[in-house]
């Protein structure tokens, strides 16, 4: 009777570690241009998760719909130089993010940085890029797969008429058949559905646009190239695999001498998110949920997995309380030393001296 009771206990243990709040990780350096928007999408990303923003049913996937999460936000690399630390994060966001390219320009993470990265990946945690998170980490050949594809260049911000490709993902399941955005039409250097994981995309332009650029890739996605135009999409497993002929259309060149394989996690990114206005819409809060909460409910992380390598399992989810995103306004930067560290709740500050101009 006693080792039945001890053993019922340790199961209802593995239970509630099975069902944890994932705790997800929001960076937002930038090297390059920086986004009026990035403050708006970590506020955005931050509400929905502890549950504070409620985003309305009709455009809420009823898969996340009381899914919760953890988001800790931080601008400083020193985060990404301590692999114990990256360790306790299901997943981890790369928010408006940018680099400068040719690769050495500037970056928004060093070798140790990316090193740790992509073990980090290699271990089963989550990837969510969004908007210029494409534009990042040109010099790591494997973070051009980790998202799919390199951002080569859009045309000017302008209203465009956008349709989700595929209805049956959470970020996509609820938007309307057609919707108007204010948005930069990305272009990418190489196409995501031709990785060994493809790609498979969730959002394409429903009208024509001005575009008045060539690709200097010779890449142009759903004029020139494949249709249908990728502007979101997800990859499951697989994620930093090359089968030798990709990377020629995504190496950046120079960087941390890093190029692994393997990652068996998810990775889902949008290229839509430029404007602050856009982060105020419902079907948009609802897209960006979606895409968050489907990495979270991987496998591969601890949240979902007691004998998974990556994240932090926490009180239990269920019941909808939620978990308070760590809200330091002080501008502190994780630790490189140690634990968690403290983190800034949104990134501040002006871009690094030397940033590029050139919209993103």
């Amino acid at each position: 009777m006693r080792w039945s009771a001890l053993a019922a206990i340790g199961s209802a243990l593995l239970a509630q570690q099975a069902h944890a709040v994932p705790h997800i990780l929001l960076y937002t350096r930038t090297a390059g241009y920086r986004h009026e928007s990035i403050p708006t999408a970590v506020d955005t990303i931050t509400g929905i998760g502890n549950g504070t923003l409620r985003v309305p049913s009709g455009s809420l996937d009823a898969s996340i719909a009381d899914l919760r999460w953890q988001a800790t936000a931080t601008s400083d690399q020193a985060a990404f130089r301590n692999a114990t630390y990256l360790a306790q994060f299901d997943a981890i966001a790369f928010i408006m993010t940018t680099d400068i390219d040719p690769p050495g320009a500037g970056t928004v993470l060093d070798d140790e940085g990316i090193r740790n990265f992509a073990t980090y990946i290699q271990n089963g945690g989550g990837y969510v890029g969004i908007h210029s998170a494409s534009a990042t980490l040109f010099g790591a050949p494997f973070y051009g797969r980790l998202v799919g594809a390199y951002f080569d260049y859009h045309p000017q911000i302008q209203s465009v008429s956008l349709k989700p490709v595929a209805t049956d993902h959470p970020s996509t399941s609820k938007l309307p058949g057609n919707f108007d955005i204010q948005e930069e039409v990305y272009n990418f250097r190489s196409d995501p559905r031709k990785l060994p994981s493809p790609a498979n995309v969730l959002i394409t332009n429903a009208s024509n646009y001005q575009d008045p650029g060539v690709n200097p890739q010779g890449f142009r996605n759903g004029t020139n190239g494949p249709a249908p135009h990728p502007l979101a999409w997800y990859r499951e497993g697989r994620l930093l695999d090359t089968d030798g002929s990709t990377d020629a259309s995504v190496r950046g060149g120079g960087g941390a001498n890093v190029d692994p394989s393997g990652g068996p996690g998810r990775s889902w990114y949008t290229s839509l998110g430029h404007d602050r206005a856009t982060w105020q819409q419902d079907f948009f809060r609802g897209h960006i949920a979606g895409g968050v909460g489907w990495v979270l409910q991987s496998s591969t992380v601890k949240s979902n997995n007691a004998t998974a390598l990556v994240g932090q399992p926490g009180p239990s989810s269920s019941g909808g309380g939620g978990a308070s995103a760590e809200a330091s306004s002080t501008g502190g930067s994780a630790s490189s030393s140690g634990g968690a560290g403290a983190t800034s709740r949104s990134a501040s500050g002006p871009a690094p001296s030397g940033s590029s101009s050139a919209l993103l």
